[in-house]
């Protein structure tokens, strides 16, 4: 009996030692690896200094903007032939010149960990052979695409300089309030550092790219070559990364909410894309006439114009004319914040839907799944 004790003992001592070995090869160092990526300060300048001390802005822009890279979109170029062709067959050099990149794009980005990891747009960096990336003591480094997010307009690189770089640290974008001063650092038109400031003049604006948009409206200019720069607030913190302008609103520019991109940087690390939630429905808001017209009982939420076949909302019963008020215990006041919620939600999650339907209100449970048709490949 003692020995059989002895023995499982052992063997359960060993399966224990394992275990704790699995974990320290494989699970810890990817979860160290992602809670590391990125720095957040933890005593913030007081704001007001910029109206005191007038500055701010420029002992700002000094300290910051080594973090801040040009980032340059390079593509093969084409072996050219040479010799009596047509006439003739033509021939190749003996050999490919040593420039054999061509720049597509440029754009801008900035380094949030001390490797090398830096953050800009994918539209920078998206389709390109190669990516040049320029420090702002104008060393040269090859980047290698870590995450690329087409829909959300991100990009994660990496470059190996072989030493410790600074590192800009993130903010809150939820934090941000309208009227607040804000900076951005960037490269437009190619000019090296280039440092504007203004006020955010929304937030939460839409400019149909996505069913996901959910920018920050500043009146800092924002031009090309500007995009994948960092917008600062007046702690030295990234609220934003800058990506967008309006070609008919001249001093309108839009940055992706830097809370956002913090959901996004853990799956870019570890999987190389971003795996997005579906429910399976078209919705639109609510207006007076469409609230008489339906009989309906509420004033603010989702109003379900249609459910595809099979997904998981058909699943789950929801159905056409139905107003969803709640979604994983957060409530919904209009269509647009619904898909967010549901695309940044784990894809297989059971989450409770709580909606009206025919002035009744009901609670149902969905399992959501991967997009099937915004899958990247």
């Amino acid at each position: 009996m003692e020995k059989t004790k002895f023995l499982n003992r052992t063997g359960l001592a060993v399966l224990l030692s394992m275990l704790f070995v699995f974990l320290q090869v494989t699970v810890l160092p990817v979860l160290a690896k992602t809670a590391q990526l990125w720095t957040e300060k933890k005593a913030p300048v007081k704001p007001h200094e910029v109206i005191i001390e007038g500055n701010l802005f420029s002992r700002l822009a000094e300290q910051l903007s080594p973090a801040v890279v040009n980032i340059r979109s390079l593509q093969k170029v084409s072996p050219r032939y040479y010799g009596n062709y047509p006439y003739g067959a033509p021939r190749a050099p003996d050999q490919q010149p040593s420039g054999d990149y061509q720049e597509r794009g440029e754009g801008s980005g900035f380094i949030i960990n001390k490797e090398g990891y830096i953050l800009t747009n994918a539209h920078v960096v998206l389709g390109s052979d190669a990516v040049q990336v320029a420090l702002s003591d104008g060393k040269l480094f090859r980047g290698k695409p870590v995450g690329i997010d087409p829909i959300g307009d991100i990009a994660l690189i990496k470059i190996d300089a072989g030493y410790d770089l600074p590192v800009l640290p993130l903010g809150s974008s939820g934090k941000l309030k309208p009227g607040e001063w804000v900076m951005a650092i960037g490269s437009p038109f190619g000019l090296d550092l280039t440092v504007t400031a203004g006020i955010v003049s929304g937030k939460g604006r839409s400019l149909g790219m996505s069913p996901f948009d959910d920018f920050i409206q500043t009146d800092a200019p924002i031009n090309p070559g500007n995009s994948g720069g960092p917008l600062i607030n007046t702690h030295g913190e990234v609220v934003g990364i800058n990506s967008a302008t309006l070609p008919q609103g001249q001093g309108l520019g839009f940055s992706l909410p830097i809370d956002l991109v913090k959901k996004l940087l853990p799956q870019l690390l570890e999987k190389g894309r971003v795996v997005r939630s579906w429910l399976g429905v078209t919705v639109q808001d609510i207006t007076l006439s469409v609230k008489e017209a339906l009989g309906l009982t509420v004033d603010q939420g989702s109003l379900v114009t249609e459910v595809v076949a099979g997904s998981p909302a058909y699943r789950a019963g929801i159905k056409a004319n139905d107003v969803i008020v709640e979604f994983d215990g957060q409530s919904i006041k209009s269509s647009r914040e619904l898909p967010k919620l549901i695309a940044h939600t784990p894809s297989g999650k059971k989450i409770m839907v709580v909606l009206f339907r025919k002035g009744k209100k009901m609670k149902l449970n969905v399992e959501l799944e991967e997009i099937p048709d915004l899958r990247e490949r």
